[in-house]
């Protein structure tokens, strides 16, 4: 039996036994075959592929950061091991509903996923660059079409939709977000025709915080508007309150309480939820009419009332104004209150 021989720093010799590897033999160009039991199994392949494409898909829509390992991911899965191509092409010919024609070849299948990543990639500009926003839309779908790129489509464009409407006039801003309501179920049941349902678990959770904004940004508007309202009410009402008695201030003070239990309810899950979408934050003071009526509110006299309106009011402008740096601007007030504290200051500005 011939023995190897490696040479070491004081240049002596140490035999070895050749390398012989169970139910093989050592080839001439040394070859080396893993054993069957060190392979992974495909199951746990199957699921390990399943979250490198998933993520990948995703990252392609929304990520801030170059993506272009994630556009060629199919090319280099190909390239990975025969096992690799066979469980990255049944995953994305299921997932993204590839058709025959599409998937005749190797080459075929390669080609149509690149196109559907690259529009994907395209429709994720927006979130990028605004500036793009006419460039590419889903309803100019120039690749393979199928449940999942519908939804991813929807989805991106109900997030441009949003961060575009948060400084429209509020009539425009409660149509669009009509809208983005209805889009945002769509994508959501296109997400459940998807099959394995881990594809589309990323944009799932995506359009219910999505969902989550929308619901909530229109409760805000909503509750300011009704807000402005009774401030224009109120300040009608003080001049005739010896005449009128205090009934009529009374159930203005109630309509007041209503409003705010609806923004405190929603503001401490809206802002902490945009704080993952800085490329399309909309912070609550840019919404149409809040920061008009929280200035129109928060200068009226509160007297007697059972609901602590005047310190509900300050905890809101003390909480904003960290990040609002005009909040009491025009209106002569400078406030400085924290959230929780128990008294207020307040003093006229020059």
């Amino acid at each position: 039996m011939t023995s190897i021989k490696i040479p070491l720093e004081r240049h002596e010799l140490i035999p070895l036994e050749p390398l012989s590897l169970p139910g093989s033999e050592l080839s001439e160009t040394c070859t080396w075959t893993p054993r069957r039991e060190l392979a992974l199994p495909n199951e746990l392949l199957h699921k390990i592929l399943l979250t490198v494409i998933a993520d990948s898909v995703h990252s392609i829509c929304v990520s801030q950061g170059d993506t272009t390992w994630e556009r060629s991911m199919m090319d280099t899965l190909y390239h990975v091991s025969p096992v690799f191509k066979a469980i990255s092409t049944e995953l994305v010919i299921k997932a993204f509903d590839i058709s025959k024609t599409a998937r005749k070849d190797d080459q075929s299948l390669l080609r149509t996923m690149r196109e559907i990543f690259m529009y994907l990639s395209r429709l994720g500009m927006r979130l990028r660059h605004p500036s793009d926003w006419d460039s590419v839309s889903f309803q100019t779908i120039d690749c393979s079409a199928s449940s999942i790129v519908f939804a991813y489509a929807l989805y991106l464009s109900c997030i441009s939709l949003r961060r575009n409407a948060s400084r429209s006039p509020r009539d425009v801003f409660e149509s669009t977000h009509t809208v983005i309501l209805t889009a945002l179920t769509q994508s959501e049941t296109l997400c459940n025709r998807v099959l394995p349902m881990e594809m589309t678990a990323h944009l799932v959770r995506g359009v219910q915080e999505e969902l989550a904004l929308a619901r909530n940004g229109l409760t805000l508007v909503h509750s300011f508007a009704d807000l402005d309202s009774y401030a224009t009410s109120m300040t009608i009402l003080l001049p005739h309150r010896d005449s009128d008695g205090d009934g009529p201030l009374s159930a203005i003070y109630a309509m007041i309480h209503t409003a705010l239990l609806k923004v405190e309810a929603v503001q401490d899950s809206y802002t902490p939820a945009l704080s993952t979408r800085r490329q399309t934050n909309s912070p609550i003071h840019e919404l149409p009419g809040v920061l008009v009526a929280l200035r129109k509110v928060h200068a009226l006299p509160f007297e007697n009332n059972e609901y602590d309106l005047r310190k509900r009011i300050d905890r809101i402008v003390g909480g904003w104004s960290g990040w609002c740096p005009f909040l009491n601007q025009d209106v002569g007030v400078v406030v400085s209150v924290a959230i929780g504290e128990e008294d207020s200051v307040m003093a006229t500005g020059s």
